[in-house]
């Protein structure tokens, strides 16, 4: 479109041109050479700018110094101003500002030598006012399409960078929305293991233990099967539990110390572990360092019990300032702490998970028939 009312301009040269030299005086061969050699630049200029870069320079400069050539040959030729006008355009829109004003006001600059050539001063001023003012009227405009067009393009970066930055940020949300899941079914085999795996564990040792009794003891085997109901309705409850089918249970009422004695209890009455409880000092510590205590406590108590081959054990919590820590020690069969089947399970590596989430340090030491000592300590701030 920008070339379209160039060639229109030169067009219309061309036709006042042609009327000029019909109703007045006869226009000199020599300005209609240029005129045309004029023309065939002007046409040829899109295709020979995308084979050299570099020829709007040089095309800005011969049709300059074609057209104001035209000027001083027949001065009376008023209309021949109308060629500087794409000139000024395209210096512009080559040179970009303000290289392009400089270039516009050299152009109109040299146009005041006509003052000097057959024309009076009046019709001479004239003649540079107009075409001074259309010329940076025209480098104005061209200037405004190019600052357009560099919006647009601008505009049009911005949107692709909007665009890959939205396809990024939904990339992103699905990592996350499957980060998420993935971190939830693993808090869910976490919660399962620690609370539900003893408690089947004791309820295989009930139905055992109630297969054993059947011939021998009648009686004896009511109170296992009893107990063997007693485990089964506490799973259930702690299934209901983790489904958010009923309230958790909390630690908050009583505490980590009244949780840890009311899980030994458990532990003596379901399992035969006899658990001591050694308690230093007297500290609150937050909701969520006592509820991975008691889980990691549970844990190692669960680990004694299937594994360790022993009735006691020991849990040591030391409350004192400015490092308290939980230690689960007993006297068992200990295993390989390098290469040790109970190390590849789901039991340890959860306590480690939990002792990082609360800031505490988790320590395992083991050899087989010297027993297991587990301490978790709070990392000093």
């Amino acid at each position: 479109m920008r070339y379209f009312a160039t060639y229109l301009i030169y067009i219309a040269v061309v036709a006042r041109a042609i009327g000029w030299n019909q109703e007045t005086s006869s226009i000199p061969t020599s300005t209609w050479i240029l005129l045309v050699i004029f023309g065939v630049i002007l046409f040829s200029q899109q295709a020979l700018t995308r084979r050299f870069p570099l020829y709007p320079r040089l095309y800005t400069l011969v049709q300059s110094v074609l057209g104001i050539v035209m000027l001083y040959l027949a001065p009376t030729l008023d209309f021949l101003t109308m060629l500087l006008l794409p000139l000024c355009f395209q210096a512009v829109q080559f040179f970009r500002a303000p290289v392009g004003f400089v270039w516009i006001g050299g152009l109109l600059l040299s146009m005041s030598g006509i003052l000097f050539f057959g024309l009076e001063w009046q019709a001479a001023l004239t003649t540079i006012l107009s075409g001074t003012g259309a010329g940076f009227l025209m480098g104005s405009f061209a200037h405004l399409i190019t600052r357009t067009e560099e919006r647009r393009k601008e505009n049009q970066r911005l949107f692709g960078d909007l665009q890959n930055a939205y396809s990024q940020l939904k990339d992103s949300a699905a990592q996350s929305e499957a980060l998420s899941a993935a971190n939830e079914r693993h808090h869910l085999v976490r919660e399962l293991h620690d609370s539900l795996t003893q408690t089947l564990f004791s309820m295989n040792l009930a139905v055992q233990s109630a297969q054993l009794s059947l011939s021998a003891d009648p009686l004896q085997t009511e109170e296992h099967l009893i107990r063997l109901q007693t485990l089964s309705r506490n799973a259930a409850s702690e299934v209901q539990t983790l489904l958010g089918q009923a309230p958790h249970r909390s630690l908050a009422q009583g505490g980590l110390v009244v949780a840890i004695r009311q899980l030994a209890e458990e532990r003596l009455t379901q399992d035969g572990l006899q658990v001591n409880i050694e308690i230093s000092g007297e500290r609150s510590l937050p909701a969520d360092v006592e509820a991975n205590l008691y889980r990691i406590t549970q844990e190692a108590l669960n680990n004694i019990t299937r594994h360790a081959g022993v009735r006691q054990a020991l849990v040591r919590l030391c409350l004192e300032r400015p490092i308290a820590s939980l230690e689960v020690i007993d006297n068992g069969c200990g295993f390989n702490l390098v290469n040790g089947k109970h190390t590849n399970g789901f039991g340890l590596a959860g306590m480690a998970e939990r002792a990082e989430e609360i800031g505490w340090e988790l320590v395992i030491e083991s050899s087989p028939g010297q027993g297991t000592h587990i301490r978790v300590e709070e990392n000093p701030s």
